[in-house]
């Protein structure tokens, strides 16, 4: 598996993408998803130029993070158990799962014995998706003016998961809805949702429609790292 050569390609066509949509280069960060991979595939793509890379689980998170460079930039993508957040510390760049109030609360309380403010994204499950995480668009406002009595969460942006396997015009327009949701939580002032300049969606099936449509973050592994491999988290 040539990582390097993989980590080139997939930033060309982000950078064709920008391109194409008339977004300026450098727009949309390129999140390596490094769940389930081992630190030498991590650190292939370390050497290759790579900083982000994501992670399901804090737990393997915490096996890997000391085994590679200090300045590895950690995002937390899985769904985020509150019994988890305690493990948490400053080299998380960011949180891509907030979707509840617990969590608000907890983080809240980690932040706050830790001197920490954790940069997050609200996790939206724009497709009403049973089988999907996420607050249905319609909460997403109310969940953003609570989160702003939070003042050790600081909420960046919106995060979703496209349908997988739909046709890319169904794929598309879940992300044009995330894109729509985030003008239209700016319009209305509410407390905290000034700052939500970032979209992460799109992955490795699906990442160039992602650019095209406003991402500011796409999270790719597959074409990065190759199949991937089983990981078990201990309790």
């Amino acid at each position: 598996m040539d990582i390097g050569g993989n980590l080139r390609w997939i930033k060309e066509r982000i950078a064709a993408a920008e391109k194409r949509s008339g977004r300026p280069a450098g727009a949309v960060m390129l999140l390596a998803v490094s769940k389930t991979f081992g630190a030498g595939e991590v650190l292939a793509a370390y050497d290759a130029g790579q900083r982000d890379f994501g992670e399901n689980r804090v737990q393997e998170w915490r096996e890997k993070a000391p085994l590679l460079p200090e300045d590895c930039r950690w995002h937390i993508i899985g769904r985020l158990q509150t019994n988890k957040v305690k493990y948490l510390d400053s080299h998380v760049r960011l949180i891509h799962s907030l979707d509840r109030f617990p969590l608000l609360q907890v983080l809240q309380t980690a932040g706050e014995k830790k001197g920490l403010v954790w940069p997050a994204l609200v996790e939206v499950n724009i497709a009403n998706d049973e089988a999907k995480a996420g607050l249905p668009r319609g909460e997403v406002g109310d969940f953003l003016a609570a989160a702003a009595d939070f003042p050790a969460i600081e909420i960046r942006g919106l995060m979703t998961i496209g349908p997988f396997g739909a046709p890319c015009a169904e794929i598309r327009e879940v992300f044009r809805s995330l894109r729509r949701l985030q003008g239209e939580l700016r319009a209305r002032n509410i407390p905290g949702a000034a700052g939500l300049a970032e979209l992460s969606m799109g992955m490795s099936q699906d990442f160039e429609a992602a650019v095209e449509e406003g991402a500011t973050i796409v999270r790719v592994g597959a074409l990065l790292f190759g199949e991937r491999q089983y990981y078990r988290e201990e309790a």
